[in-house]
């Protein structure tokens, strides 16, 4: 018996152990690794914007460089969604984009608040998304065309001056409406330019006086004369602190008498910190994230990167996407008092 049972334990003990091993085996003989999932696809960088703006030059620079730090090395390419101040892309990112590390975007950086300012529901949950970082810390400027007679906020306020803006959602029109309450400026906002490139067109035919929420970094960039040969004016910046090309242009806060128009002023401008964000939809796998985030970093160190956003006047001050991913969360948690307010002073009323 002994025997038999011996024998038995030798002629079936490895068929059991095989089977377990193979079972055990199975998700690791079948998992694929990033590089292996990238190796001959295409990875789209959506723009919310038209072609020709500032967002886009940016992303069209990063497309050409980002590649080489992506496992796999994906084919990129830039795409373009603009409408309703990059709203449109921001929905469809969170609603209707593949899942799977393919398709990455950039939107406003006024987006991830918009339903917190707004008191809205868009169906775009920014604390879902998988922020990979943001290509540049911005600083956003109040621009008026000199023919205005307007070089002053004093002067601002003794005379009506209109805006082009990109439509709800925009920097241009969230600035142009907020000072206008805050600091008791009459203004008439134009909205629904499909993309900054066509209300800076509008400056240009007189169809209106200004834009207030003008990247600086796109306005020194396409417009270096105005600021040269003072066809047009800095009337005010928006950032956390003064541009090092701006010091002699006051930031908004300085205008904040109370503790409420500061926390407003803090609130409003927080998206400067998210100069130029990109982001993965939720749901896309967590090592195709980190390996999204890497390649994002390691392209703005990139020398020839570099050098190529030198040419072209592209700011570079990356922000990384730990950094932004927790900034989205603070500001999410605003205490109420203060998104009130700010929400009083944003409306068109």
């Amino acid at each position: 018996m002994l025997f038999g049972y011996s024998s038995f334990r030798v002629r079936t003990m490895p068929k059991a152990v095989a089977a377990a091993a193979l079972a055990l085996a199975a998700p690791v003989a079948h998992a694929q690794s990033v590089a292996d999932f990238y190796t001959g696809k295409t990875l789209s960088i959506q723009v919310g914007y038209t072609v020709g703006g500032g967002y886009d030059q940016y992303a069209r620079v990063l497309a050409q460089h980002m590649s080489k730090h992506m496992p796999g090395k994906p084919q990129i390419v830039v795409k373009n969604m603009p409408g309703a101040g990059s709203l449109k892309l921001a929905i469809y990112m969170n609603s209707v984009a593949p899942r799977d590390g393919t398709e990455i975007a950039t939107v406003g950086r006024g987006v991830p608040v918009e339903d917190l300012l707004k008191g809205t529901k868009t169906n775009f949950d920014p604390s879902a998304q998988n922020w990979l970082g943001s290509m540049n810390e911005e600083a956003s400027v109040c621009v008026v065309m000199a023919r205005a007679g307007v070089k002053t906020v004093e002067d601002m306020r003794k005379k009506e001056l209109s805006f082009g803006t990109q439509g709800k959602g925009s920097d241009s029109e969230l600035f142009a409406r907020f000072v206008s309450k805050l600091l008791g400026i009459k203004t008439k906002v134009i909205t629904g330019y499909p993309g900054t490139q066509e209300s800076i067109l509008a400056m240009e035919r007189g169809e209106v006086d200004g834009n207030c929420g003008w990247s600086w970094t796109s306005a020194v960039a396409s417009k270096p004369q105005w600021f040269k040969d003072g066809t047009a004016v800095n009337v005010m910046q928006f950032a956390s602190k003064r541009h090092p090309d701006l010091q002699n242009v006051p930031l908004l806060s300085e205008f904040a008498k109370t503790d409420s128009e500061k926390a407003q002023v803090e609130l409003v401008t927080s998206r400067q910190v998210m100069g130029r964000p990109f982001f993965a939809p939720p749901g896309v796998p967590a090592d195709r994230v980190a390996a999204l985030r890497k390649a994002f970093t390691d392209t703005l160190k990139d020398p020839e990167f570099m050098a190529q956003a030198n040419r072209t006047k592209m700011e570079i001050n990356p922000v990384t996407g730990e950094q932004v991913q927790a900034l989205v969360k603070k500001v999410l948690n605003t205490p109420p008092e203060v998104v009130q307010a700010a929400r009083k002073n944003l409306s068109g009323d």
